[in-house]
């Protein structure tokens, strides 16, 4: 829309500013020149605002796949503390393991037992995720909108930040 409002004040000003060569027109190959450039200078705004519109359909993102969907709210609690992620130390493989079903509201409450500061994410849904000092509790919601199996990870390196790289979120 900026660029639109751009080009049409663009457009405005270049008319407007001309205004007084249109009442008196100069003659020869200077009038034609001039003509010829200006021409060239609308038909570019023009198709600018056409690209535009076309760019601003063409590149929308599509509409959720959620759209009109209200999928159940699923709620999970993570504790961190020197064990990992609820205890990670003592399960071998994926540990914790969620699961939830397409469209459906997850919560992640996460709180942080520790003293040191840990981090808490899950891939493609918060890869940026959260940052828990010692003593910090924060949630994470979000609508599971896609398919598949996604990390569940710890974002800050600690003293046993290799306890935390193994979560599952199983999204059916």
């Amino acid at each position: 829309m900026t660029r639109t409002i751009c080009a049409k004040t663009l457009l405005v000003g270049f008319l407007y500013g001309k205004s007084a060569w249109l009442l008196h027109p100069k003659t020869g190959f200077e009038s034609k020149l001039l003509r010829t450039s200006e021409m060239v200078v609308i038909a570019l705004v023009a198709a600018s605002l056409a690209a535009g519109g076309v760019f601003a359909v063409v590149l929308s993102p599509p509409p959720s796949p959620c759209s009109g969907a209200t999928g159940a709210i699923r709620s999970f609690t993570i504790m961190v503390d020197l064990t990992g992620y609820n205890g990670s130390q003592s399960h071998n493989g994926s540990w914790p393991v969620v699961s939830v079903q397409r469209c459906d509201n997850v919560v992640f409450t996460v709180i942080n037992n520790d003293t040191q500061s840990h981090g808490f994410a899950v891939t493609y849904y918060s890869n940026a995720g959260l940052e828990l000092v010692g003593g910090a509790r924060q949630t994470l919601k979000f609508q599971a909108t896609r398919t598949g199996e996604f990390q569940i990870y710890c974002t800050i390196k600690c003293s046993v930040h290799y306890l935390m790289q193994n979560g599952l979120l199983n999204v059916t």
